[in-house]
């Protein structure tokens, strides 16, 4: 009948109200008792979009405690005190080790002496890496590991201030003639019959090369034997010597240099000597002869009659000379050479010298130039110094122990190296090679005979999309005989209570007692006078009758959680439900958490 009237007060509301739904759910609320469920559940992904979008978990228990009781309220609206869900959830508990990548900044080497960006060939890096690093990172945990990287030159290396120290643009005028009468004597005949390399109106030229499309050119021809020269206007003595020069050859022989740096005029210190010979099928491969006629050759086919700019490097301290053949200017040095010959060192460059005849080309040569570094052959501009010398990147891993940075020991650690990825297949890790799919299999072949439990670190090369290249790692550990990764995020449960008002998280276990075992366990612990005429019903029907007080019962269900749960922590609660006799038999329950050691009723 009650409800009968609350229906029609509901209905009524719907014409009077300023807001019926309001008041009809404050009034159903008022009425209704609230439902006494209990459930399982575990978190989709729509759950971890709305409790922490975009990481697919929970990143602490605290988060958990906290995030997670709104959700519940949503999801049991009707459910009330004594109410319990146990939730399972995927929760972060954080990498097996922190891990850094760190690149070395120009103080890092300064410390070392340094005033270029690298560790200068005699220095030893593991001297001053550690310190680096404890200046570096403040506050490391124990156990976290650094990949740091840096640079050592191989060999001599300084600052230079880019210069050029010949630019020759052949512009004499209009009129053809032989080039060291037409130059005036700017190139002066150092060999063979004088009056033969001819100055051409015409000329070479090339997109973003500086000296291009400039006056006219020289013309060689293998038919002749003059040899010719032209000083610098400033002495390279030091560091590396680059030169250049547009070239289009119609005609090529058996081979030999014909362009190359000289020291003083009759000397035959002659230094990057180029040449050009045929592959036997009309092309031309180009060669260079660091300090020697014999030259060695690229094997790269290149046209006839076709215009390439042709770049030398000398390298003074070594000997070595390389050697660029270009279609088009190149801002910075290419990785690769056409070829490389290795001579005497020690030459120094005065001289830019030009030779005919005995196998060498015909054809036209423009835009010579000298300097001391590639850049200012590629440009007219005013130039920052740069540093001229070789180096090597290098990878050091150092793991924080005690109150230091420190090499790992050898059998808690293992990186896997550029020749280990070679024998897998692949050249790094990534988004379609993941760790898991190799590093078990590779572990195993690595170390055959590492013991069950054996544990791990390893570290490893990772190419992400959005981050790039970059040093990761994780703990193996020797399971059964396969090495298994140490997983960040695991599946875990939270219980929550409702404690009349909201969803707390709880630890409250129910438990229903058991007919003729545990009534009869309670009875056998009842030995006092007091007990002697209930424990009957206890023993005999497996439960408790209207003789027993609520303080009697309480008390014999104290004596029955230390049977059930003798390890009990502090905080620990339970709800026992029991069977009463009274007219009939009914269900009870109490509540009950583990206080200074017993057990007290909530």
């Amino acid at each position: 009948m009650k409800n009968i009237f609350l229906l029609l007060t509901v209905f009524s509301m719907v014409f009077t109200s300023c807001d019926p739904l309001e008041d009809i759910n404050a009034e159903i609320d008022a009425q209704a008792k609230p439902i006494v469920g209990d459930a399982e559940y575990t978190l989709t992904d729509d759950d971890y979009e709305e409790l922490n979008p975009n990481y697919g978990s929970l990143n602490s228990e605290d988060d958990a405690k906290s995030d997670i009781p709104s959700l519940l309220t949503e999801m049991y609206p009707t459910w009330g005190n004594k109410s319990t869900v146990s939730v399972n959830y995927k929760l972060y508990i954080g990498n097996a080790f922190g891990l850094k990548d760190y690149g070395l900044t120009q103080a890092d080497y300064t410390l070392s002496g340094s005033n270029l960006l690298g560790f200068q060939s005699d220095v030893t890096p593991a001297d001053y890496l550690a310190d680096i690093l404890i200046a570096k990172y403040s506050t490391p945990k124990e156990g976290d590991y650094v990949a740091a990287s840096y640079f050592q030159y191989t060999g001599s290396a300084f600052t230079v201030t880019p210069a050029v120290s010949f630019d020759e643009n052949f512009d004499y005028g209009t009129t053809t003639g032989d080039l060291t009468t037409i130059s005036t004597n700017k190139w002066a005949n150092h060999s063979g019959a004088p009056n033969q390399l001819q100055y051409v109106t015409n000329n070479l030229s090339m997109a973003d090369y500086p000296s291009s499309n400039m006056g006219g050119a020289m013309a060689l021809s293998s038919a002749d034997s003059e040899d010719v020269n032209s000083s610098l206007t400033t002495i390279i003595t030091t560091g590396t010597v680059y030169s250049s020069a547009l070239m289009n050859l119609s005609e090529v022989g058996d081979g030999t240099y014909f362009f190359h740096l000289m020291e003083e005029d009759g000397s035959f210190n002659y230094s990057a000597r180029v040449g050009a010979k045929s592959d036997g099928a009309g092309n031309i491969l180009f060669g260079i002869g660091a300090s020697s006629s014999s030259l060695t050759y690229g094997t790269t086919p290149f046209n006839l009659n076709t215009t390439y700019l042709v770049v030398t490097s000398y390298d003074i301290a070594t000997g070595t000379s390389n050697l660029y053949v270009l279609s088009a200017a190149e801002a910075t040095e290419p990785g690769t050479a056409e070829a490389t010959s290795t001579g005497n060192a020690g030459n120094s460059a005065q001289r830019i010298g030009i030779r005919q005849g005995n196998g060498g080309p015909t054809g036209v040569i423009d835009g010579i130039r000298v300097a001391n570094t590639w850049s200012s052959l590629m440009t007219n501009d005013v130039l920052e110094d740069e540093v001229v010398g070789a180096k090597v990147s290098h990878k050091a891993i150092y793991t924080f122990t005690g109150d230091a940075w420190v090499v790992p020991v050898a059998d808690q650690f293992y990186s896997v190296s550029d020749t280990d990825f070679a024998s897998i297949g692949i050249e790094a890790f990534g988004s379609s090679t993941q760790p898991n799919s190799y590093l078990p299999t590779f572990l195993n072949l690595k170390f055959p005979y590492a013991q069950e439990g054996k544990e791990l670190n390893v570290l490893y090369n990772y190419v992400s999309s959005s981050s790039g290249a970059q040093t990761r790692g994780n703990l193996y550990t020797k399971k059964d005989g396969v090495w298994v990764a140490y997983e960040s995020t695991i599946n875990t449960s939270l219980k929550f209570g409702h404690d009349g008002t909201t969803w707390v998280p709880d630890n409250t276990i129910k438990y229903t007692l058991v007919r003729n075992g545990d009534y009869v366990y309670i009875a056998s612990q009842l030995t006092s006078a007091e007990y002697s005429g209930l424990i009957g019903n206890l023993a005999q029907y497996g439960d408790f009758d209207y003789n027993w007080t609520e303080a009697q019962i309480n008390f014999a269900l104290a004596i029955f959680l230390d049977h059930l749960d003798p390890n009990a922590e502090e905080g620990q609660k339970y709800i026992l439900t029991y069977v009463i006799f009274d007219n009939g038999e009914s269900d009870y329950q109490t509540g009950f958490v583990k206080t200074g050691g017993v057990w007290v009723v909530q």
